[in-house]
């Protein structure tokens, strides 16, 4: 659902959980109103804007790799 804060959640969840492998591409669907911001430890590598919804592609920040 958009606008819940789930991609953050999930996003720290996996982080915090070990479950990315260090190359891992994360890729977020949010409603372009929400301003999805990436949680700590993650780097933005692109957004793109498709009518209400934008894609956001991330990948796990350098210091926070097994």
């Amino acid at each position: 659902p958009y606008g819940k804060g789930l991609a953050q959640r999930a996003l720290i969840s996996a982080r915090d959980g070990g479950w990315l492998e260090p190359h891992a591409l994360c890729v977020v669907e949010e409603s372009a109103d929400a301003k999805f911001a990436a949680p700590e430890g993650f780097e933005e590598i692109d957004r793109r804007k498709y009518g209400i919804a934008e894609i956001v592609f991330l990948k796990l920040a350098d210091e926070h790799k097994a």
